[in-house]
């Protein structure tokens, strides 16, 4: 059972990093600003998710709430790099590990293949 969760994790991994990779490769990079930041509503939690603004290279303006929380993120003031879709410029992200969702697909990974060893190792009674 173990190995089937580590494949199913390790599976939802490399799908993470590989959306992030093609959107890092698409997406058109343009300068930006952190506006605010908008705690998460888990009281456990201590992520924050950063509000950026930036234009797009055709003049349109946009303000973003990022979809990643971070427990260090960016401050209000801070010019960051934006990285957006040019087919559907409000899917945009700040230009960093934590911010496109491959940090993510590293520890789901990592998670995976841990759970595949032990899996493994339990199978064959090693452990």
């Amino acid at each position: 059972m173990l190995f089937i969760f580590g494949l199913a994790n390790l599976a939802c991994g490399v799908w993470l990093l590989r959306r992030a990779r093609r959107f890092r490769a698409r997406g058109v990079r343009v300068p930006g600003v952190v506006t605010g930041l908008k705690r998460s509503s888990d009281p456990d939690s201590n992520a924050c998710y950063p509000i950026f603004r930036f234009t797009t290279s055709d003049g349109e303006e946009f303000e973003i709430t990022s979809r990643y929380g971070e427990s260090k993120p960016p401050q209000p003031g801070d010019r960051v790099t934006v990285l957006y879709d040019p087919d559907k410029q409000r899917n945009a992200r700040i230009d960093t590990g934590g911010q496109d969702g491959s940090t993510m697909g590293r520890w789901v990974v990592g998670i995976g293949l841990f759970l595949i060893t032990l899996g493994v190792l339990t199978a064959f009674e090693i452990i």
